[in-house]
């Protein structure tokens, strides 16, 4: 296994279509041509309207000319091979197309529930040698998610988001507390130049937090490719100071988290990797 990891971070706008924010998207990274190993992308950069999930599959491909690594495509609302449309995000690992995550808990706030409908999947990723998961932007509120990653072999929560600039601090608030808890490191990579219903817009502001919850770096306001090292002995060394995550993945985990396993856990681990 690979001891250190070089991902990039791309927060970007869209264009009026999905088609001009492909563009827009691969124009942008081959400008600032990134020499990381894995590329993430944040939510919605390629629609604020249902995609057909073909279409979002198309895009991530394109991509690849672009980058020649692997690419977490953030998570896009997308009309699913069942007709259903979901908040899904894709990733291109070695050379192949996987579902990454699905907003499990879509948003009440902007009004999501109304025209999502809720997701399963939860499973990490093998990405260059280490365990990645993905959790879709709101689910990052719900701590039990990224723990059940964490459980499952995850170093690095990946949370593509439209966060909004008056909730920046609070979104840098629990990412640092996701981290700490899970004593993994959380990427988060916000959107630019999205205007919600009531105005607010989002500001990028892109962050990494390491296991102890330091700052690892962070983006500014503007769209941004930024490039970090994150390295595993890190985690190594929080875990075997840190009692958080080895509490809850012996005896007393079994003993205590059966019940919230069984109706959570479960439920969402029998997902697959693949699209449908």
């Amino acid at each position: 296994m690979e001891d250190t990891i070089t991902i990039a971070l791309v927060q970007t706008r869209r264009g009026r279509s999905w088609g001009e924010s492909l563009n827009l998207v691969l124009s942008f990274i081959e400008r600032n041509t990134p020499h990381a190993e894995v590329l993430f992308i944040n939510e919605n950069w390629l629609s604020r309207e249902p995609v057909n999930i073909e279409d979002y599959e198309y895009s991530v491909e394109r991509l690849s000319s672009a980058f020649s690594g692997d690419i977490f495509a953030g998570i896009n609302y997308v009309r699913d091979r069942d007709g259903v449309v979901r908040s899904v995000g894709l990733a291109l690992v070695n050379g192949r197309i996987v579902r990454s995550c699905e907003k499990i808990f879509p948003s009440t706030a902007v009004g999501e529930r109304g025209r999502v409908q809720g997701g399963r999947l939860l499973k990490p990723i093998s990405s260059s040698g280490w365990r990645i998961s993905c959790v879709a932007c709101v689910d990052i509120f719900y701590p039990e998610l990224s723990r059940i990653y964490a459980l499952n072999g995850a170093e690095l929560i990946f949370n593509p988001a439209s966060i909004p600039s008056d909730r920046i601090d609070l979104w840098h608030a629990v990412l640092r507390t996701r981290a700490s808890e899970n004593t993994v490191y959380t990427v988060g990579v916000n959107s630019v130049g999205y205007v919600y219903p009531d105005g607010r817009l989002t500001l990028g502001g892109s962050v990494i937090y390491a296991p102890n919850a330091a700052l690892v770096g962070q983006a500014g306001t503007r769209e941004a490719i930024e490039e970090f090292t994150l390295h595993r002995q890190v985690i190594q060394r929080i875990r075997e100071r840190w009692a958080f995550y080895s509490d809850l993945s012996g005896p007393i985990r079994r003993r205590i988290f059966k019940d919230i396993e069984t109706l959570i856990g479960r439920q969402l681990l029998d997902g697959s990797e693949q699209t449908q």
